[in-house]
């Protein structure tokens, strides 16, 4: 066996035994050697209760994968002239002006948004009992039916946990960062990405519902080994955190849709999008723009939580060392993952990019999984 059936079965014989032994529901994985896909593992069941078996095509909440949409629609009204990275995020979003806990307004800048480094955070980063619970800030995954506007003023009046640009935290930035968008373009944030990046490339499966054009494969979780499906709203244990989780998001006239955490779509879709960023870029970015994206643009400010050989980019996290990181991937390597378990990763060093989609958080997302799908391509 060799080429692409070599690529699956070493995939697919992650996946199986993930799917096996009840700690993964179903999934897709897809592996892309230069700009074809060359691997392909699907398994499980997209609705378990109903015995419907997964499928390729099958449509999956991308929760924080929608953060690299999010960010590529950012740097596209970027080179329009709508938005620019330099600029305070006040002179579209005046009354979001947040203070430090010694009741300074410092400036947030569009790239702390984009690379959490503005002082904000998630209500699922800190301890259970936090300000965002208490205060109600929803991160963009519940049902709640607060609107954007009202989760924004909820966010700007906690403190921020830093001092713009001198940290890393990862957080609500990029919801944020969607309410800017819809006021510089004039446009409703699923109406500027389907403009911006969806429409030019095709990714019909992509959208945020219930407005989307296909509806998601139910969500699971998995609780110390249990798997249960995710019904109503209910909350769900993340590391040293919780997170307030719905089945599904109300109307669009009683929520707002997610810049963090609210798309769904295909693995497939998914791969086009990875293989326009890391082909330059077009037909929605020019180069220098995404060169931009896929470098270190924090500086020497670490990432928390994550150890030595790290950096961030204007969107996804990016490998700076793999020595230092103890990662058998190439320096340059970039990605992400997402709470309702699945992730990316594209390793430009050999020309490889990964999509591993499940409907199992956070199992998917990162952890045994995540790193046996990477060992047994590096092998």
């Amino acid at each position: 066996m060799t080429g692409a059936g070599l690529r699956s079965s070493q995939l697919g014989s992650v996946l199986d035994a993930w799917v096996k032994d009840g700690r993964i529901v179903g999934g897709v994985v897809l592996l892309a050697e230069g700009d074809k896909v060359t691997g392909t593992a699907v398994s499980g069941w997209s609705d378990r209760g109903r015995r419907l078996p997964m499928r390729r095509h099958t449509v999956l909440r991308y929760a924080s994968l929608t953060k690299l949409i999010v960010s590529a629609s950012a740097l596209v009204l970027c080179e329009q002239g709508k938005l620019d990275c330099h600029k305070p995020v006040a002179a579209w979003l005046p009354r979001f002006r947040p203070q430090t806990p010694d009741g300074t307004r410092p400036d947030i800048l569009l790239c702390h948004l984009l690379t959490h480094t503005s002082g904000l955070s998630y209500g699922f980063e800190q301890a259970p009992g936090n300000a965002y619970e208490e205060t109600g800030v929803s991160d963009g995954l519940d049902a709640t039916g607060v609107s954007l506007e009202a989760n924004l003023d909820r966010l700007a009046g906690l403190p921020l946990m830093f001092p713009p640009g001198t940290a890393w935290q990862y957080s609500l930035a990029t919801d944020v960062l969607g309410a800017v968008i819809e006021r510089a373009s004039g446009q409703t944030l699923p109406q500027a990405i389907s403009r911006l990046v969806t429409g030019p490339l095709g990714l019909d499966s992509m959208g945020f519902p219930p407005e989307a054009r296909h509806t998601p494969a139910p969500a699971y979780w998995n609780r110390d080994g249990r798997v249960d499906r995710i019904t109503g709203t209910g909350w769900y244990t993340v590391e040293n955190g919780r997170c307030r989780v719905s089945e599904t998001r109300p109307p669009a006239s009683e929520r707002y849709p997610s810049g963090g955490a609210g798309l769904v779509g295909t693995a497939d879709d998914f791969m086009r999008l990875l293989l326009c960023l890391r082909g330059g870029g077009a037909p929605i970015l020019e180069f220098e723009s995404v060169h931009a994206m896929l470098s270190g643009a924090i500086g020497d400010v670490p990432i928390s939580n994550r150890g030595p050989g790290w950096t961030f980019g204007l969107g996804p996290m990016i490998l700076s060392d793999p020595k230092a990181a103890g990662i058998s991937q190439g320096q340059g390597t970039w990605g992400w993952c997402g709470l309702h378990g699945g992730h990316y990763w594209v390793d430009p060093e050999h020309d490889l990019a990964l999509v591993a989609l499940t409907n199992t958080g956070v199992t998917g997302a990162w952890g045994e999984f995540a790193d046996q799908l990477r060992e047994v391509i590096y092998a």
